[in-house]
């Protein structure tokens, strides 16, 4: 009886998420996929301050202790690197161990398997998060031989076959293989990810010039319901850019990417939290105020977007004066 009531809410929040989005030709997933997500990035990075060379019983309460603290500031999502640079942390049968998050060995357990049930436990949803070529700084990293089209889809089905994450989510790098044969592989992972009911979404970096010219070809993405079920744009400036702090630069590209959207893809806003109270001579927003995330979340839910994500953990696990009241002031 449970189940039956909980299918009946969850059915009656998406039609109800048709509705005032005014946008009927959301699908399902989609209309799940505007429904207030407040995330953050667990990348590759923090995995290595925070979880590598962990056994079992000690990366568990670790990445207890991530989902704990995330949970505790409002946040109801983490987007976890489980493919970095061609390998994985869980056993593959496609990928090796991860080199940079376990050291490229088995760790004697599995790592996706544990996150996924823990973040469960702490109210969180779980994204996949994929670098899907291993492409980074101008080169595709491990073994180049892994990073084909073929194979990323086959990974993200292996995924989704083995765990229950709540999606899958695409980054912004792309290899300069051609648009067409990016997009080719981005509509067969939403296909993948659709039979599986399951969101996939990319966070492509937020100036859009930058992401045509490097492959990732948001306006096709934007133009109808085959290739993401949202985007998450990365808009790491604030309202206070340039030498003299007048530029509009964060609302100016949040209103550029929902200019774009002429599918009405559900969208969120990728923040930089880790840039709290940094100084910066081309963006001195950062150090002049405290309420940067906040202004941008109001302009962004303001122009339609519904969430954020956050980057990063270790902004969340130890922040500075200036994080903590950014943060404050997002709840």
């Amino acid at each position: 009886m449970k189940r039956i009531m909980k299918c009946i809410v969850s059915t009656l929040l998406v039609l109800t998420l048709l509705v005032t989005t005014g946008n009927l030709g959301f699908t399902v997933k989609q209309a799940q996929a505007a429904n207030n997500m407040r995330g953050v990035w667990l990348s590759f990075i923090d995995q290595q301050s925070y979880l590598r060379g962990k056994g079992k019983d000690a990366y568990d309460a670790a990445f207890t202790s991530i989902c704990q603290t995330a949970a505790s500031k409002g946040l109801n999502a983490i987007f976890v690197h489980v493919r970095s640079h061609n390998d994985a942390i869980y056993p593959s049968n496609i990928y090796p161990w991860s080199s940079q998050m376990l050291l490229g060995a088995d760790p004697g357990f599995d790592p996706l398997a544990d996150m996924v049930q823990i973040a469960h436990q702490n109210g969180l949803q779980i994204h996949a998060w994929i670098n899907p070529y291993g492409y980074r700084n101008g080169v595709i990293c491990g073994n180049a031989a892994l990073a084909t089209n073929d194979n990323i889809v086959a990974g993200v089905k292996e995924i989704l076959d083995k765990y229950a994450v709540d999606g899958i989510h695409f980054d912004d790098y792309f290899p300069p293989i051609g648009a067409g044969n990016i997009n080719s592989m981005i509509t067969q992972v939403h296909a993948v990810c659709g039979q599986h009911g399951k969101v996939f979404g990319i966070a492509p970096q937020g100036n859009i010039q930058n992401c045509i010219a490097a492959g990732a070809d948001v306006n096709t993405w934007l133009s109808s319901n085959a290739y993401v079920d949202y985007i998450a744009p990365q808009i790491y400036w604030t309202d206070n850019y340039g030498a003299a702090g007048t530029t509009t630069m964060s609302s100016d590209r949040l209103t550029a990417w929902k200019n774009i959207n002429k599918a009405g893809i559900p969208m969120y806003v990728g923040m930089a939290l880790y840039r709290a109270g940094s100084a910066s001579t081309s963006d001195p927003g950062w150090s002049r105020n405290t309420n940067n995330l906040a202004t941008q979340s109001a302009k962004a839910q303001s122009l339609g977007y519904t969430g954020y994500i956050l980057y990063n953990t270790a902004s969340i696990m130890n922040p500075n004066a200036a994080m903590s009241q950014e943060l404050a002031g997002l709840r």
